[in-house]
């Protein structure tokens, strides 16, 4: 962490300098490159967060103690890592057993391992290159053990040899740390707490920079969004699509071209037009384009771009999602009394400047109640004005819009997945073409079509159960 300093067990006063010149020395550097940047760009920034940012930038820039400290910190930072090795002198019994030691020395320079015969030495041969050469290999700390707590709990510090040594060596690096030390007081006021802050903004915004690089590499359009005031009520969309199903594609192929695979639909919201009930085929893109216009909204109010050629978008106050959800033994409910509940808590918060997304609301009941109900509910969703996409296959819902607009106010207004005739997949007389349109509901779902993709229509079970032996030709049970 640069900007957090915690000391490990028998660090000196050093360690701690050394953190601080570091700190500053990164500080330094982030200031003067911020400052370079806006200089060269700062005429186009428009963001207020990015104008308060350039102002603080030259606001340090121009301060006195910035300034002496660019000029000082060279000197600091050579100052604390010129020092790079101790010497230290050991003494020998007779036995040539080591039974005294001191240090000799602080060094510049680092010492190198053997690279010539210690024979030769013991021969009087000496073939050392320079003084900073050893005799013998030179020992490190082990890779996975290289940071400093590792190392102190590789290391007995209370070794009768080594303990006075590391005393020694502790306070002769005090002494030298208390110049530098001195020096830097004179910054000690410098705050460099917010670059660290600075630095998880800006990862935010270098990642949504890689969303719209990948997402524009796989030939989909990525806009800025127009913001208009809440109060316009307005969504309209161009070319949108699912942005979701774009990285998963794409993650299964960084080069495939998505513009051939990805079908992209507009959408308005406006004052004449804020509720939609969407229909048409199973598995027709319907669940995929509800989302897509909640992720655009979530991408929009986040201050980025989001999936389309064109959006003009009004802020929404709360999005509230009404999809279908796994049953839960241990409530009491059922599962139709918890799809009541969750309506009741949208309704308890939502407002004229909500985005509310429902899909196959009302499924777990009868067809004729879920009917009765989704009619009340689409009722009072058009008194309440919020924007609204409402995805079912409750065909005559979207049919009696007409009655329902009559009554005046907000309108709902019908929107279908269009499918084509002819040879589809897997034998199906249709082809989903996820086109999502205005237009009257097509009447129903093409849940045989459906079936038969999935080998379980009528004339496909009963040739099966005809191959297995188990019914008759006629289809009857064969006893």
């Amino acid at each position: 962490d640069r900007f957090g300093y915690l000391a490990a067990p028998d660090q000196t006063p050093l360690h701690e300098v050394a953190w601080r010149v570091g700190q500053l020395e990164h500080y330094v550097e982030c200031v003067l490159e911020l400052s370079a940047v806006f200089q060269s760009e700062g005429h186009s920034v428009r963001s207020e967060g990015l104008r308060q940012l350039r102002a603080l930038t030259q606001q340090i820039v121009n301060d006195e103690t910035f300034q002496n400290l660019v000029a000082e910190l060279p000197e600091i930072v050579t100052q604390v890592r010129s020092i790079a090795s101790v010497t230290i002198g050991v003494n020998l019994d007779d036995q040539l057993r080591p039974v005294e030691a001191t240090l000799l020395s602080i060094n510049r320079k680092k010492f190198k391992g053997i690279s010539f015969s210690l024979i030769n030495i013991l021969m009087g041969r000496n073939d050392r290159q320079n003084e900073w050469e050893g005799i013998a290999p030179l020992h490190s700390v082990p890779r996975q053990n290289a940071s400093f707590q590792s190392f102190s709990n590789a290391l007995d510090f209370h070794d009768p040899m080594l303990y006075p040594l590391f005393r020694d060596l502790s306070q002769v690096l005090k002494q030298i740390s208390r110049p530098i030390a001195a020096v830097l007081q004179r910054y000690i006021r410098i705050q460099t707490g917010f670059l660290s802050l600075l630095g998880t903004e800006l990862g935010f915004y270098l990642g949504a920079v890689r969303l719209i690089e990948r997402i524009q590499a796989t030939g989909l359009p990525m806009c800025k969004p127009e913001l208009t005031p809440k109060e316009d009520r307005v969504c309209e969309l161009t070319d949108t699509y699912n942005v979701n199903l774009a990285l998963r594609l794409s993650a299964r192929n960084r080069n495939v071209d998505l513009r051939q695979v990805i079908i992209t639909n507009d959408i308005t919201f406006g004052s004449d037009s804020q509720v939609f009930v969407l229909t048409g085929p199973n598995q027709g893109g319907k669940t995929t384009f509800t989302q897509a216009v909640g992720l655009v909204q979530i991408l929009a109010q986040a201050g980025l771009y989001v999936p389309g050629s064109r959006a003009r978008i009004s802020p929404v106050d709360g999005i509230y999602t009404h999809f279908p959800s796994e049953e839960r033994p241990e409530t009491e409910a059922g599962r139709l009394g918890e799809e009541a509940q969750r309506f009741a808590d949208i309704f308890a918060r939502a407002t004229p400047y909500s985005l509310i997304l429902l899909n196959e609301s009302l499924s777990s009941t009868s067809y004729s109640e879920s009917l009765y109900l989704a009619r009340d509910i689409l009722r009072i969703l058009m008194l309440l004005g919020a924007r609204v996409i409402y995805t079912t296959h409750l065909h005559e819902l979207a049919a009696d819009l007409d009655e329902l607009n009559a009554a005046g106010g907000n309108k709902a207004v019908s929107l279908v997945s269009l499918v084509e005739e002819g040879p589809g997949a897997n034998g199906s007389s249709i082809q989903r073409t996820y086109r999502i349109v205005p237009g009257p509901p097509l009447g129903h779902s093409y849940a045989r079509e459906l079936a038969a993709r999935y080998g379980i229509s009528y004339e496909q079970l009963l040739g099966k159960l005809r191959q297995r032996g188990v019914v008759n030709g006629d289809g009857t049970e064969d006893l």
